[in-house]
């Protein structure tokens, strides 16, 4: 379906029901973030497994929560 197709049905439709296209429209971009952010984790986990950067879970925790933070800054 083209963008402009997309947007006469959105236009079309009552004031009522945009509340609920937005709510499903961040929805889907918050689970989008989330298969992300968990790719990007698998990511780092797999370049660093075996190494001496691997034997330090104090770096590994924040590492991992600058990953979380930046992605849900990207928002």
């Amino acid at each position: 379906m083209q963008q402009e197709t997309l947007i006469e049905k959105i236009k079309s439709l009552p004031p009522e029901k945009l509340a609920e296209v937005e709510d499903f429209v961040d929805f889907l971009a918050q689970r989008s973030a989330k298969v992300a952010r968990h790719q990007a984790i698998a990511a780092y986990a797999a370049e660093y497994a075996g190494s001496t950067d691997d034997l330090d879970p104090e770096l590994e925790a924040v590492a991992v929560e600058h990953m979380r933070t930046e992605e849900e800054a990207g928002q």
